[in-house]
């Protein structure tokens, strides 16, 4: 197929909003890309950007374009991917992307796999927030998306695989020796969350979609308790071990801190789910689809159960 040198010119200037760092990424130099861009908007006749600060944004037209320049991108890597399949190709590119909190946990398990099977493969890794990581596929900009979805949630554009069904529960130091009771549905042990709305709750930041399950709990529950902030679901789990806070958590690869218990909340178990996303229209390749079936492998349907905090005689 053609080569669209201007398509993927213009197209990264928009993803950057700006000459510089485009030109860096497209490996020429500023002057040469800006004297493009100065071609280009020539042959339209039209401005396909305009400046409002530091930042070039795309026109009425330069959107346009966009929609369009994208589009053939796509199509043009579909077109590659299907011949790299046809010819039984060894190499070629593949981007996917997970969340932080899950990809520091599957990609260490799943890249070498990969790369047994296609060392030659250029693979880009992304670790990017969910809401990211679904523009990011949206986009064309990388092929499949791993990260974790709510019970109810649809996706609208997007082929969905479920993996495994993870409930959110709370970890507690085993030095409270906090009892819970067993009851019918749930993991682990129950508790009622609203008797330790005292307590000081350790939590990912805004914008994680675990930090949105927790507000919601505390919404349902009409709990108002004091809040510290963390980037890391790590470093919570180990000051939680330390007995300093409690905190929600999702029982997917419970690191191997000792001194932790796990209890079920809320009037039914609170989950959600771990998925692929890849997108409708989408080619996948021999490598895509390799790619999904050892995550499913090794993922898919996984007993999360095994870890329990104090436990009653009593069952409801």
């Amino acid at each position: 197929m053609a080569d669209l040198k201007e398509q993927k010119y213009i197209v990264e200037i928009a993803k950057v909003q700006g000459i510089a760092k485009a030109a860096e990424h497209l490996f020429i130099s500023q002057p040469a890309l800006s004297k493009f861009l100065a071609r280009t908007e020539e042959l339209y006749d039209i401005r396909l950007f305009e400046r409002v600060g530091k930042k070039l944004l795309p026109t009425y037209a330069g959107e346009q374009y966009l929609k369009y320049a994208k589009q053939m991108l796509e199509l043009d890597q579909s077109f590659r991917d299907q011949i790299a399949d046809i010819k039984t190709l060894r190499s070629g590119s593949l981007s996917i992307g997970s969340t932080p909190g899950r990809g520091k946990d599957i990609f260490p398990v799943i890249l070498p796999e990969f790369y047994r099977q296609y060392p030659q493969f250029d693979l880009k890794v992304y670790q990017e927030t969910a809401v990211k990581l679904e523009e990011l596929l949206r986009n064309g900009e990388i092929q499949v998306a791993m990260m974790t979805s709510e019970e109810d949630r649809r996706f609208s554009g997007f082929h969905v695989e479920e993996l495994a069904t993870e409930e959110i529960s709370l970890i507690v130091s085993k030095r409270r020796n906090l009892q819970g009771v067993a009851k019918y549905g749930f993991r682990y042990p129950w508790v009622d969350v609203r008797q330790l709305e005292g307590e000081l709750f350790l939590m990912l930041n805004k914008g994680s979609r675990l930090r949105s399950v927790a507000d919601r709990v505390f919404k349902n529950q009409m709990l108002s308790p004091k809040i510290m902030e963390f980037s890391s679901i790590d470093t919570i789990w180990k000051l939680v071990s330390q007995d300093f806070g409690i905190a929600f958590a999702s029982d997917f690869n419970a690191p191997p801190v000792p001194g932790v218990d796990l209890f079920s909340v809320g009037p039914q178990p609170i989950t959600w789910k771990f998925i692929i996303l890849t997108r409708i229209g989408g080619y996948i390749s021999n490598p895509i689809q390799y790619m999904i079936d050892i995550t499913k492998k090794i993922y898919g349907n996984k007993n999360l159960s095994g870890r329990t905090g104090g436990v009653s005689n009593e069952t409801i």
